[in-house]
């Protein structure tokens, strides 16, 4: 739609900070808007005050306080009945200042029993079921006990659904009572375990991939106590912080990677491998630890009956392993920012091997890791291992698993993807049960980053469209970003904690507080919640603390509602000095939907010289429609709104105006 010149008006001068504009306030008659600038700019944002545990400033508190659990797991891989036997032992400490006379464990295995309440909620084909397996997966639990000081303690236990409560005779104490729980479990493995973990059959034998493989203690937090969320599939998970030992046996034929440190390489690895296992920690190249034909050789393994691998993380959330015969197995050196180096490694079939696939392994997550440690916080885990396997994208402390089939951009992508979660929620340890975009979304929005940089932008695809991403986000259909992931149509999933998120911060970072203010707050977020637990308003908190900015407005269209923006030319008319002649321009623009944003204006003379004006949202703070003053006085010919398509204008067609 073109608007024709209007009426000149009356306006109120006021010198803008723009040095080549005086911005002016329209007079004129407001078109129909739904925009409330009330509404939209409202003070009354954050309900709580700044706090000794969470500050004003969006950073964890002087008495800032986060529960521990350590964790010492010996496990054995049955590859006949294809199922986990494990001997479990939990030390939990609680630095929070409440007794607690009971406790929560997460018992996610539990969502593949016949009548759990999630193959209740699942529906036929999603992503997040065991795919129409018939199984009798979940726990069986033996042996439980639960000691203090070495001695035993009373307790009884009830298990409902993915949660175990762990009731005590005499409550936990606080400020740093410590408690150990101890028991044998056991689980039958799905071969499609809601997209997370399973079990692949290729050519050359089967592929475990093997996480939420041991009961975990639930997050207990300062924000609601005990967070005992259901595992359901679609939303993630909480987990406390603490150091993990654990070990797999399994047969010998098999290799097997897990997060962390691998403690007995030469115990596990041949004579040959454990020589080019070390050499890849001084190489910047891959090395090929067991080659494409060396899978189906038995002398490329110990020849033994069975092996034990063992493991060590520290500081982590979580540990996940996998464990195949037919593993090719790459390796090569990860170059950090302090000097400190840690190893990219690569386990794939045969199937996923070669240059177009997953032969590249190694070099996507090297590349990606030394991104992200550069720009945004360190890595910190001495080992980062890509698995190609049955699920399309998972990822877990020190190891993802991928799609196995991926080639090129698509492997470069999945990889990516999964070990940008290291930041996002492995370092930064939000509650992704609740808040899935926190991850996923922050996640997303870095991944962006790395993947213009990789290979001078081999990957790098077309910069977005926001109109028309904007027009898809904000249909009331989409819902809207905070929801649950369990409580979102699983079709709106990939919009609202993937790219709508990612969009936002990308809108934050280039067009409302540039880059420089912005990845200043977004390190200071990263470096002080490093492994501790931000909701989303101290997010919110550090973000404007950082920048310098209130953002109220922002955090509350995008993310808390699913506000639209539309902003509309609305008149175009010259302004004539006392001689007659034209000495600039007013130029009207009227905001439409709920959503404020920045004004982006391409004006373009008759000579064809264009210029670009921008205004802060501020501008909408009290008004519906601002005339901008442009002073020029050669003929302006036309004036378009957002011209590069960087803003989430739903409806475009009124962003233009051409002189007749």
């Amino acid at each position: 739609m073109t608007w024709k010149t209007l009426k000149p008006c009356l306006v109120l001068t006021l010198l803008c900070s723009l040095s080549f504009t005086t911005c002016l306030q329209a007079q004129n008659t407001e078109p129909e808007s739904n925009y409330d600038p009330h509404a939209a700019f409202s003070p009354l944002f954050y309900s709580q005050n700044g706090n000794e545990f969470r500050s004003a400033i969006g950073y964890p508190g002087p008495k800032y306080w986060q529960n521990r659990a350590d964790y010492t797991i010996s496990s054995r891989l049955d590859d006949q009945k294809n199922t986990i036997t494990g001997s479990l032992t939990i030390t939990y400490k609680n630095n929070s200042p409440d007794k607690l006379p009971f406790l929560w464990l997460q018992m996610d295995q539990n969502l593949f029993k016949e009548k759990s309440r999630g193959a209740v909620l699942i529906p036929a084909g999603s992503r997040y079921g065991s795919r129409g397996e018939k199984i009798n997966g979940g726990y069986v639990i033996q042996g439980l006990s639960v000691f203090q000081n070495g001695k035993p303690v009373k307790f009884t236990s009830l298990t409902e659904d993915t949660r175990m409560q762990i009731r005590l005779t005499e409550p936990l104490a606080e400020n740093g009572g410590v408690i150990t729980i101890k028991m044998e479990y056991s689980f039958l493995i799905p071969a499609n375990g809601s997209d997370r973990l399973g079990h692949l059959s290729t050519k050359n034998g089967e592929i475990y991939a093997i996480a939420q493989w041991y009961p975990r203690m639930c997050v207990y937090d300062d924000v609601i106590g005990w967070n005992t969320l259901p595992y359901w599939g679609a939303s993630e998970f909480y987990c406390e912080y603490g150091n993990m030992d654990f070990t797999v046996n399994a047969p010998a034929d098999h290799i097997v990677m897990g997060s962390g440190e691998l403690l007995n390489p030469q115990e596990v690895f041949t004579a040959e491998q454990l020589k080019r296992w070390n050499a890849a920690k001084n190489s910047d190249e891959k090395i090929v630890i067991r080659s494409e034909t060396e899978v189906t050789d038995p002398k490329s393994r110990p020849a033994k009956d069975r092996l034990v691998w063992k493991f060590k993380m520290s500081n982590t959330r979580d540990v996940a392993w996998a464990s195949s015969k037919a593993f090719v197995l790459d390796a090569a050196r990860i170059n950090l920012p302090s000097g400190k180096k840690s190893l990219a490694v690569s386990a794939h079939p045969v199937e996923s091997n070669g240059a177009d696939g997953y032969g590249r392994g190694v070099e996507y997550v090297k590349a990606s890791i030394e991104y992200y440690s550069k720009k945004w916080f360190e890595y910190p885990y001495p080992m980062a291992v890509n698995v190609a396997t049955n699920i399309s994208g998972m990822e877990y402390p020190g190891i993802v698993f991928c799609g196995w089939t991926a080639k090129k951009g698509q492997a470069w992508g999945v990889i990516n993807h999964e070990f940008g979660h290291t930041w996002f929620p492995m370092i930064v340890g939000s509650n992704e049960r609740k808040y899935g975009w926190m991850d996923e979304g922050f996640n997303t929005f870095i991944n962006g980053g790395s993947t213009e940089a990789f290979n001078n932008g081999e990957y790098k695809g077309k910069p977005a469209n926001m109109q028309v991403n904007g027009k898809n986000m904000s249909k009331p259909e989409s819902e809207y970003i905070m929801l649950t992931p369990d409580a979102m149509r699983e079709k709106n999933i990939g919009q609202n904690l993937y790219y709508k998120p990612a969009a936002g911060l990308n809108l934050l970072r280039n067009q409302i507080l540039g880059p420089e203010r912005f990845d200043y707050a977004f390190q200071n977020y990263i470096r002080h919640w490093a492994y501790k637990h931000p909701t989303p308003f101290d997010f919110f908190r550090s973000m404007e603390n950082g920048a310098g900015e209130d953002l109220a407005w922002f955090w509350r269209g995008w993310f808390i509602e699913n506000w639209k923006m539309d902003q509309a030319i609305t008149a175009v008319a010259p302004v004539n000095a006392a001689d007659g002649t034209t000495e600039g321009y007013n130029i009207t623009v009227a905001n439409l939907e709920k959503l404020p944003m920045p004004v982006i204006l391409e004006v373009t003379l008759k000579s064809g010289k264009k210029e670009t004006v921008k205004l802060a949202a501020d501008v909408w703070m009290r008004n519906k429609t601002w005339t901008v003053y442009y002073p020029s006085s050669e003929e302006v010919v036309s004036v378009v709104l957002d011209p590069e398509k960087v803003l989430p204008d739903v409806n475009p067609d009124n962003n233009s105006w051409i002189k007749n």
